[in-house]
């Protein structure tokens, strides 16, 4: 019997190293403090090869520091005080890594942890107030303007809070522009950020734990690499912060940003529970409710003739409210004239599955 658990543990280990691989990962703890480059240019590397860029107003070292956050020791912080700043932090030279990955292994998960700072005063237009963090392919431009072909961008908008994600190939924002409505992260929050690349089947799968949401789409659908990891493979972290306010220097604001935990892995296949999570977005995308806001009854109904079972009203707590049964039926309409004023989460229980839909109560 013990030899048939050892035997269950190698196993278990084996496959882990041969379908799960981390190529790379730094959360800045073997950094040292203080600044993170001497070189506001992008061509001279600082701490473990970082390079800095900036492009604004400030034009100093000492806004891309290694400082102590309490609970995780040591992050990266992206600070700045002024009225215009484009400022870049980018990790290169990774594309050694991604050879190095056991073959088979042809989907590549990027994570990063994200601290989304204060909010900001209006832009006067231009750039905005925003941070970009993205996943770069071997020969795009480094500083500057992001190419066309990144591979991975999260956006966060420093004004509203709102969360986008795009990918190479796809002319429309897979979070910012999805069918159930644009998505806001919270301010002074630590927030995991996830992607993953499917270079085998062209899709691309961004993960949010904060929404327990997964959004996919098509990568490099109709490109026609044969090699679509060799000619495209990631090479380069890039962090960018943009800051503009109206007014001038006598009127400045304050961006701050935050970053640890970034890993990158590569994996045998995109996992089932990410998987299932943007189908279940996906059938959410079918279903439609009117009036929202409602007042006594919200009517369902879905493009697909999928059947509706049960319906869970949970608030944004997550506490369950009520449930109420319906004779799998294609169209329903529900009771809202108990609910208090607010928002509430339905979740539907249909045949093809869970669906989560947002309504607000006037």
């Amino acid at each position: 019997m013990r030899k048939y658990i050892l035997y269950l543990f190698l196993s278990f280990f084996i496959l882990d190293t041969v379908y799960s691989q981390i190529l790379y990962s730094d959360n800045f703890d073997n950094h040292s403090w203080g600044n993170l480059g001497t070189d506001i240019t992008g061509t001279i590397p600082g701490q473990w090869g970082w390079l800095t860029k900036s492009k604004g107003g400030t034009q100093t070292s000492s806004i891309f520091t290694i400082v102590n956050e309490t609970n995780r020791g040591k992050v990266l912080d992206i600070t700045a005080v002024s009225y215009y700043e484009e400022l870049y932090v980018f990790k290169p030279n990774l594309n050694p890594l991604i050879d190095s990955r056991t073959t088979g292994n042809d989907v590549v998960k990027f994570e990063i942890d994200y601290f989304t700072g204060s909010i900001q005063p209006s832009s006067g237009g231009g750039i905005g107030n925003a941070a970009l963090i993205g996943l770069l392919a071997v020969g795009e431009q480094v500083g500057g303007t992001l190419s066309p072909d990144y591979l991975v961008l999260f956006s966060f908008d420093k004004k509203r809070g709102l969360f986008g994600g795009r990918t190479s190939g796809n002319t429309e924002g897979l979070i910012t522009n999805v069918p159930n409505g644009e998505y806001f992260l919270p301010f002074n929050t630590w927030v995991k950020l996830i992607a993953y690349l499917d270079y085998t089947n062209r899709k691309v799968y961004f993960e949010i734990p904060y929404f327990n949401k997964a959004f996919t789409g098509d990568f490099y659908k109709n490109h026609p690499s044969t090699n679509l990891i060799q000619d495209f493979k990631p090479a380069t972290v890039s962090l960018a912060v943009f800051l503009e306010q109206e007014g001038q220097a006598s009127n400045p604001a304050v961006t701050r940003n935050r970053y640890d935990n970034i890993k990158i892995t590569a994996l045998n296949a995109v996992p089932p529970e990410v998987i299932n999570l943007s189908v279940n977005e996906q059938l959410a995308s079918k279903f439609n409710l009117y009036p929202n806001p409602a007042t006594n009854v919200v009517n369902i109904t879905n493009s697909e003739n999928m059947l509706v079972n049960k319906v869970v009203i949970y608030d944004t707590a997550g506490k369950q409210l009520s449930i109420q049964s319906f004779n799998n039926e294609a169209q329903i309409q529900l009771s809202v004239e108990n609910l208090a004023s607010g928002t509430y989460m339905l979740h539907l229980q249909t045949n093809k599955g869970l669906v989560v839909k947002k309504l607000v109560k006037k």
